[in-house]
């Protein structure tokens, strides 16, 4: 089970190749067939989208810690063999030993890059129906796909005694609708695009992306204070309704698309053949990776393989970590989430935009003057993930809870790279391939998903073997990664200015 969160069809040729989601033109063209008066204001487009993004986000703090919890107590009964018992629960407290711990984080892994593999095959395919059909049906499909999978993954967990744990992993299939997390902020970032003029691109990000840091790493303390009201499970039902909500709320979005209307009136009627379907299948998937030719944007498409790790790394994974080293039950590590949040958000609508003003002032000393807003987005890139490398480090040294809160303070403080470098992006690309462009960087961020989810686990597990501070191996391994990435920044070259892709 996946934690909810947030490419491309430009052909003549309107047809689906059948490996594409099972779902026809014709129905995703009827979700779009909704439709709501004209907003001309990108500040008004932003401004709801960021609520919409807000209230889906939520949804994975009140899913992560109940969660981690359930599965658990339910390891923790089967480990002391008392799976027939019903009396209450064991006290949390025995549930910390090794064993326990190092199963239940190779079963959130497997779980990850099983629902990372689904999303990287539905990438493609769903991020051409944004461009053919529009923004708007599907990233409402797509958290409809994700909830669909919370359900499944509630369903089994209730019903532990009949079905194995293990068997959540089948959740991932439901991914398949709407192409998941690999597709959703490929979109988000597409219709910011659409909506706000270049210039203000890079703060438009940074809008949507805390008002998913503050559903994602505030509602961690509502979680907390709820579980210790009415336990684990009314906190999943507040997420699966979360996800609802938002996907509802998604389809009364204008659409954005500047093309839809070349791209949904033709040729929904026939199906095309098996093999006219791989052909254009193909030909678009080429035409996509066309786009990457700048050897400066393949650098800074290479960097979102970091995204996911450092993600992961604050979310559901502290919260086992947190729980096992400094021995707090999971219900109370919503509060320590939060306080990530809580600075996240500073730096985001504080921090950030007076150091971005700073850099391009005139007055600014010479070592920090910033010529313009382009050279500055990229030297704060760099900046982030070296000062994210430093936050990593102080996160798996820390003996006490107290450092580790500083750990993620630093990190926070750090956070701003995912948009500063998307911004940069598309400095290379020309309007109408944006969502070409976000759909590669988001199958980039699944691969980053394969290999970070069983990497934190595998080496959590073996830090725990080791004992000692060899626990935070998992941090210093996130540590080493970024300080890679501040090094392939170093190679990044902007655009002359006579280079750099406007809009008409």
């Amino acid at each position: 089970m996946d934690d909810p969160q947030i490419p491309l069809l430009t052909s003549d040729e309107p047809r689906r190749p059948e490996h594409r989601p099972t779902l026809s033109a014709l129905s995703v063209a009827s979700i779009k067939i909704i439709r709501v008066p004209k907003v001309h204001s990108s500040d008004t487009i932003v401004f709801l989208l960021c609520g919409i993004i807000l209230v889906a986000s939520t949804s994975s703090g009140f899913a992560s810690i109940p969660f981690t919890r359930i599965v658990e107590h339910i390891l923790c009964r089967q480990y002391y063999d008392q799976v027939n018992v019903d009396g209450g629960p064991i006290d949390e407290k025995f549930c910390k030993t090794e064993s326990i711990q190092s199963k239940m984080a190779f079963i959130f892994a497997i779980a990850g890059m099983l629902d990372s593999v689904v999303e990287f095959f539905a990438a493609f395919p769903w991020g051409i129906a944004a461009d053919r059909f529009g923004r708007k049906p599907v990233f409402a499909l797509g958290l409809i796909g994700l909830t669909l999978n919370l359900i499944w993954a509630v369903l089994v967990l209730w019903f532990d005694k009949i079905f194995p744990v293990q068997l959540m992993w089948l959740g991932s299939v439901c991914l398949l609708l709407g192409g998941g997390n690999a597709v959703l902020p490929a979109v988000l970032l597409t219709m910011v695009s659409d909506v706000v003029p270049e210039e203000k691109r890079a703060v438009a990000f940074l809008r949507t992306h805390v008002a998913s840091l503050v559903g994602n790493l505030m509602s961690p303390t509502l979680a907390s204070l709820m579980m210790q009201i009415t336990g684990p499970w009314p906190t999943l039902m507040v997420a699966v309704v979360c996800l609802l909500s938002a996907a509802i709320a998604f389809l009364f979005i204008p659409e954005t698309s500047k093309y839809e209307d070349s791209h949904t009136d033709e040729g929904l009627d026939q199906p095309a053949s098996f093999k006219v379907h791989l052909q254009h299948s193909f030909s678009h998937l080429k035409e996509s990776l066309s786009i990457l030719k700048n050897p400066s944007l393949i650098l800074l498409l290479l960097t979102a393989l970091g995204s996911f790790p450092i993600t992961q790394a604050v979310l559901q994974f502290m919260v086992q970590f947190v729980s096992k080293r400094y021995n707090i039950a999971i219900k109370y590590t919503g509060y320590i989430q939060t306080i990530y949040g809580v600075a996240q958000t500073l730096q985001a609508l504080v921090v950030i935009p007076w150091i971005s003003r700073w850099l391009l002032k005139d007055s600014t000393l010479s070592p920090f003057h910033m010529t313009n807003e382009h050279i500055r987005d990229l030297t704060l890139a760099r900046w982030s993930f070296g000062i994210i490398a430093v936050g990593a480090l102080i996160l798996g040294v820390a003996p006490s809870l107290g450092l580790f809160v500083f750990g993620l303070i630093v990190l926070a403080v750090g956070s701003a790279y995912n948009s500063l470098t998307r911004s940069l992006m598309t400095l290379y690309i020309d309007p109408e391939h944006r969502s070409r462009l976000f759909s590669v960087v988001g199958m980039i961020e699944v691969v980053g998903a394969f290999y970070s989810r069983p990497m934190l686990a595998g080496l959590f597990s073996l830090g725990m073997k080791l004992g000692g501070g060899w626990i935070g191996m998992p941090y210093y391994a996130l540590a080493i990664f970024c300080a890679t990435m501040v090094v392939i920044l170093l190679f990044v070259r902007l655009p002359k200015q006579d280079e750099y892709v406007h809009e008409d």
